[in-house]
């Protein structure tokens, strides 16, 4: 499993991303923050693995943030384009019903010889 990220990290294996909202940071293939390394290592185990353990909380927590607002920018650019779909289907409809009521109008001032359209 980690040989493919390392293939992208240099240059091979290079996937174009199908999502909908592009992003440009490489944030998914950092695998530590640079905050979250340790700058003074205590002497003692115990005490090194609490440090490591509370800085991989962190760590965790941002990255779960970082994914909660890009699936927040998901589901905004999913609902912008439902609402364009929609309004796009409304204008159809419309024009669809005006040709047709038009279309009705022409072909019975044609076998109608009473028939006007009044405005």
């Amino acid at each position: 499993m980690y040989l493919p990220f390392r293939l992208m990290e240099m240059g091979g294996m290079v996937k174009k991303s199908s999502s909908i909202t592009k992003s440009n940071s490489n944030w998914l293939w950092r695998w530590a923050e640079p905050e979250s390394e340790l700058s003074v290592i205590p002497k003692s185990k115990t005490k090194r693995l609490a440090q490591q353990a509370k800085l991989a909380n962190v760590d965790a927590e941002r990255a779960v943030s970082r994914a909660y607002q890009i699936e927040l920018s998901r589901t905004k650019a999913i609902g912008e384009a439902m609402f364009k779909s929609g309004k796009a289907l409304r204008f159809t409809l419309s024009s669809s019903g005006r040709q047709l009521v038009l279309r009705t109008q022409a072909a019975r001032r044609l076998f109608e010889p009473g028939f006007r359209n009044k405005k």
